[in-house]
């Protein structure tokens, strides 16, 4: 237990003073920022324009540095030999990439309120006071895609090179955003095995459920249960690709 918090602590504060973690913090407050000014395009639809503007902007730059941290920090280890290093005492390798997650996760939820705190200010200047509840809710399943991309960037990093684990990170980011819209425009005239293959892709891997967005304007927001299932399937996919990170980790060569 001692390990794998020294791991997560040590991974935490690395992140928190990497050099891409203020930049991060600033666009990604920039953007939300922006989206208020944006919504007045359509002075009708301000509600509708803020929220779709503001969650593109918190999933985008959240997703792109978790995949980016998530490859960093197993790439770095490499290169620098502190995972030869760290390995060589009395630590596992599940119990070094779980810590290496956690750090990675600690560092994103920080930056999840950072991003929390840009959208109060827009709040705040437009004159409409606090936040609702309904706001952190919609932000938190947003941010639990960013941890679903990390372990995903951490799975694929755990196998493969910096270069290939960076490229199926960001393909199985865009996977998760198109299988749910394919789905739905699939023709009537579709193969019964091709439907039957999207609609299981699109129910285990949909990124779509962590965007709440269209539940802000006219429509009845996600009830505790369905919110419950959501955070339980976002659990599941961290679960899944851990556990697949740990199993190659524990067989490939550190130094490879």
């Amino acid at each position: 237990m001692r390990s794998l918090l020294a791991v997560s602590m040590e991974t935490f504060l690395r992140l928190r003073r990497d050099r891409i973690f203020l930049p991060a913090a600033l666009v990604g407050c920039g953007l939300l920022i922006m989206s208020g000014l944006a919504s007045y395009w359509g002075v009708e639809e301000f509600i509708k324009i803020l929220y779709d503007l503001g969650s593109f902007a918190w999933l985008m730059t959240g997703t792109t540095v978790a995949i980016f941290w998530g490859n960093k920090i197993i790439a770095d280890s490499r290169q620098e030999g502190s995972l030869e290093v760290q390995l060589a005492s009395p630590i596992s390798r599940n119990t070094w990439l779980i810590g290496k997650f956690l750090g990675l996760t600690g560092a994103l939820l920080l930056l999840s309120l950072i991003f929390l705190a840009g959208w109060q200010s827009i709040y705040l200047g437009y004159g409409m006071g606090w936040m609702p509840l309904r706001d952190v809710i919609l932000f938190s399943l947003l941010s639990m895609s960013w941890l679903v991309m990390a372990a995903v960037s951490i799975f694929f990093a755990s196998m493969a090179s910096a270069a290939v684990a960076l490229f199926c990170s960001i393909w199985m980011f865009v996977a998760g955003l198109i299988t749910a819209p394919i789905m739905q425009t699939l023709s009537p005239d579709t193969p019964a095995s091709t439907r039957q293959a999207v609609e299981t892709l699109a129910g285990l891997w949909n990124l779509h459920l962590f965007d709440a967005s269209q539940y802000t304007v006219g429509k009845e927001f996600l009830s505790q249960m369905e919110l419950l299932s959501r955070l339980g399937y976002g659990l599941l996919l961290i679960g899944v690709f851990m556990s697949l990170a740990c199993f190659f980790f524990n067989r490939r060569d550190i130094v490879g």
